[in-house]
């Protein structure tokens, strides 16, 4: 394996790849990206490269547009994506809404316990639940989690 930096201009976020041996073609692809948040031009001209078999970080001071970033490959409403393409295994995502998206597996873990109030436990599991030829149903959730499992009905908060 080797390590790749990737410069991405305009300050905006840096990924960091430990990449596959070989040259594959990529499973997933971010080209020159550029969305704003009303007025507010955030992602500018991000692009990236994902081959199967490497894990990738994204890197960047606060407020470089990691979060959004990544907003904008799993479609959420904001910021919007105003040019730019996203591909996930030879698929558009760039013209999926994220309910879309998310059934191709692409969903968003926040970086704090943001749930949906007034749902249960296993209603916010299921909210983007990935498809299961990705292996991850409800009950190998619960598996693996078992703590999950016993508080499934009880509300979240």
């Amino acid at each position: 394996m080797r390590d790749t930096l990737i410069e991405v201009p305009g300050g905006t976020p840096t990924a960091k790849k430990v990449a596959a041996t070989g040259s594959a073609p990529a499973f997933f692809s971010a080209w020159d990206l550029h969305a704003y948040y009303g007025e507010s031009y955030i992602v500018q001209g991000v692009s990236f490269d994902i081959r199967e078999g490497e894990i990738v970080a994204l890197l960047g001071r606060n407020g470089a547009g990691k979060t959004s970033t990544l907003r904008t490959i799993a479609r959420m409403d904001d910021p919007e994506l105003k040019h730019g393409e996203i591909w996930l295994d030879h698929q558009p995502l760039h013209t999926m809404e994220s309910w879309q998206a998310s059934r191709l597996g692409v969903g968003l873990v926040p970086e704090d316990r943001r749930i949906i109030p007034g749902l249960t436990v296993e209603e916010n599991l299921t909210l983007s639940q990935i498809a299961p030829p990705m292996g991850w149903t409800i009950e190998r959730i619960y598996e693996h989690f078992p703590r999950l499992a016993e508080r499934r009905r009880q509300e979240a908060v």
